[in-house]
């Protein structure tokens, strides 16, 4: 026997208490499919929050890996000057003992510094330059993220919306059944 069987030997009697159990009846069947929609949507907010979460913990990490690397360059690129910096200091302090003769050989060394100083400074720049394009990469796939989450939610919301406006007409339905069963009964 259907709901809707019930509902109609129900609303044969014409009883005010019967007709007050039959409204909490409905009222209490309406409610728990209200929950039950609520629970839902919980659960799918839930579990896309989840998702988007593990996603951003993973970006955060490669992130902050990413800064690691970079930091690490950086340190590397300034011992690797000041060791620079220290051999020519060293060689200067000898080749001013012998000044007249080593000449050329100091100019040969300041190029030198001056070429190594180029090649760390166009690596360095290198590496921004794939920093960013990384950084740009995970920007999108981010907005990408947020934009599906977006929809998502947005799905859901419509979804339960269109739930409650049917659960809605069910309601009006029912009452109007339930009006026009007493009316014929008058």
């Amino acid at each position: 026997m259907t709901a809707l069987d019930v509902l109609a030997d129900e609303a044969t009697d014409t009883d005010p208490e019967s007709e007050n159990r039959h409204l909490k009846a409905t009222i209490a069947v309406l409610r728990q499919v209200l929950e039950d929609a609520e629970a839902e949507r919980n659960a799918v907010r839930q579990s896309v929050r989840a998702a988007y979460e593990d996603e951003i913990a993973e970006l955060k990490a490669t992130v902050t890996a990413l800064r690691d690397a970079i930091e690490e360059t950086r340190h590397e690129g300034r011992a690797a000057v000041e060791r620079a910096v220290a051999n020519s200091a060293d060689e200067i302090a000898q080749l001013r003992q012998t000044a007249a003769a080593l000449r050329d050989a100091i100019e040969d060394l300041r190029e030198e510094h001056r070429q190594e100083i180029q090649r760390l400074n166009a690596a360095g720049q290198d590496e921004a330059v794939q920093f960013h394009a990384v950084i740009r990469v995970l920007r999108e796939q981010l907005d990408e993220a947020a934009f599906r989450t977006q929809v998502a939610k947005q799905e859901a919301l419509a979804s339960a919306a269109n739930e409650i406006q049917q659960l809605k007409a069910t309601c009006m339905a029912l009452r109007h059944e339930l009006d026009n069963v007493w009316g014929k009964a008058s």
